[in-house]
């Protein structure tokens, strides 16, 4: 007689876990976490055009992956998600379809969300084969850090991912940018040289400004010159 195997916690998890789905209550939005991924969405394109990166970004797009232990695959739907490919607008990532698993996810806590993406979520994600995993808690009260997450270690294996005592994430997934937290509740990002990588907005509002100051210390030169020359004719 066949002894049946005894399911490790991660198959068992993947046997049992339900799928990102629009019903699902850890999948409903907040105002705030809407408003952290949408800048971070910003930031992170204009960079992605500046530099001329390949890179794909997208917000609540669902990553399909096989199950493994069952012919069902598992829906995951990720706040935000970074993988080199062409930016082509997709409905869904398709693993198996794509060949390579998004190495780069982010999820923003809610109060609905918390279990799900706190306890679950990391060993699903390990098991997708994700290296990199943040985690945003802007609300969170008990006293723990508002940014952590798990990335691979020198093993591949897939472990609690703290913040230095600057309270500052340093992902390689990413090419060396930095995800540190900002006037508590803003998910910011620097470059590998530690400078604050701007949205698009914000780097529109600066064009502005200095447009405005170069037409005011122009409208002063040309004010002097007519000035000096009224006093060169009188």
């Amino acid at each position: 007689m066949v002894t049946p195997r005894q399911l490790s916690d991660t198959e068992w998890l993947l046997l049992t876990t339900p799928d990102d789905t629009e019903e699902a209550p850890w999948m409903v939005v907040p105002e705030f976490q809407w408003r952290v991924v949408a800048l971070l969405m910003s930031v992170l394109r204009l960079y992605v055009r500046r530099r001329g990166l390949r890179w794909h970004l997208a917000a609540e797009l669902k990553i399909t992956m096989p199950r493994q232990i069952i012919p069902r695959s598992l829906d995951l739907a990720p706040d935000l998600m970074v993988v080199e490919a062409d930016d082509a607008p997709r409905t869904s990532w398709d693993v198996r379809v794509e060949g390579q698993v998004p190495p780069f996810v982010l999820e923003v806590v809610t109060k609905d969300s918390w279990e799900r993406d706190t306890v679950e979520k990391p060993l699903l994600y390990d098991a997708m084969g994700v290296q990199e995993y943040v985690i945003f808690a802007p609300q969170r009260k008990d006293g723990g850090p508002l940014l952590f997450g798990y990335h691979r270690d020198a093993q591949r294996r897939f472990v609690p991912w703290d913040p230095d005592a600057q309270g500052i994430l340093h992902s390689a997934v990413l090419g060396g940018l930095t995800l540190y937290v900002e006037e508590g509740e803003w998910l910011r990002l620097r470059d590998a040289q530690g400078q604050r990588l701007p949205s698009a907005e914000e780097e529109a509002e600066r064009a502005e400004q200095e447009a405005a100051a170069r037409q005011a210390a122009e409208a002063e030169l040309a004010r002097l010159r007519a000035l000096l020359r009224q006093q060169d004719t009188s």
